[in-house]
């Protein structure tokens, strides 16, 4: 992934490379940190990615399990793609990473769109409110920073816990792709979920507080005034 040629997330300095500029810092928000992914975070990566549970969950493909050289490849052509932001997300308080984010930008039809995704990779903070927060941080990025004009997800049928914390931040369910995946025996639908710009700061204070709680006006107060 890749931010607007130099612009800048909140949090993050940014370094040339060609005619972009990079993520090379840090994004807090809440209990997490959004960090670049660098080479030496693949044997964690090379970990979840070959966790049949989590990548049913995340990718709808039990059985998509991945070698090192692969992602080693992949991991090349994340740094070549201008279009694409690929985070770690860590615990602010241990440092710990716990998972894997990502944001898409996209401009077809002339409406400037973010596409996000993410997945907590540390298996035993599901269910912990983690994936709504990191969540929120994502679209912080996606319209407080890159200006985009809405934001998407996707996810498949099964995953409701996806769901209900796409929902509790805004989402709307947008479309279905009928039986478009096939697990366990059976077909599921994908679901496209998605949230305008101007739904998203009509609720945005209210969010910011239900996510973060005591630590929202801090938050508030370092990112809305310069």
């Amino acid at each position: 992934m890749a931010v607007f040629p130099y612009s800048v997330v909140k949090g993050y300095m940014p370094v040339r490379s060609g005619n972009l500029a990079k993520v090379s810092r840090v994004f807090e928000f809440g209990r997490v940190r959004f960090r670049a992914f660098e080479r030496e975070d693949l044997k964690l990566l090379h970990a979840w990615e070959n966790d049949s549970e989590l990548i049913m969950y995340s990718r709808s493909r039990p059985l998509n399990f991945a070698s090192l050289a692969q992602l080693e490849k992949q991991y090349e052509e994340w740094m070549k793609e201008e279009k694409e932001l690929h985070f770690i997300v860590e615990l602010i308080d241990s440092n710990e990473a716990i998972g894997i984010a990502r944001l898409n930008r996209q401009e077809w039809s002339n409406v400037k769109t973010a596409e996000i995704g993410t997945y907590i990779g540390k298996k035993d903070l599901w269910g912990k409110g983690l994936g709504r927060e990191i969540t929120v941080g994502l679209l912080e990025m996606a319209f407080n920073q890159l200006n985009a004009e809405r934001c998407q997800a996707w996810s498949v049928e099964y995953n409701r816990r996806a769901h209900k914390a796409l929902e509790a931040c805004g989402f709307k369910k947008a479309g279905v792709t009928r039986q478009t995946v096939f697990v366990n025996g059976r077909k599921w639908d994908g679901y496209y979920f998605d949230i305008l710009r101007n739904e998203y700061l009509n609720t945005r204070l209210d969010l910011l507080k239900r996510t973060l709680g005591d630590k929202a006006k801090d938050y508030i107060d370092k990112n809305d005034e310069i």
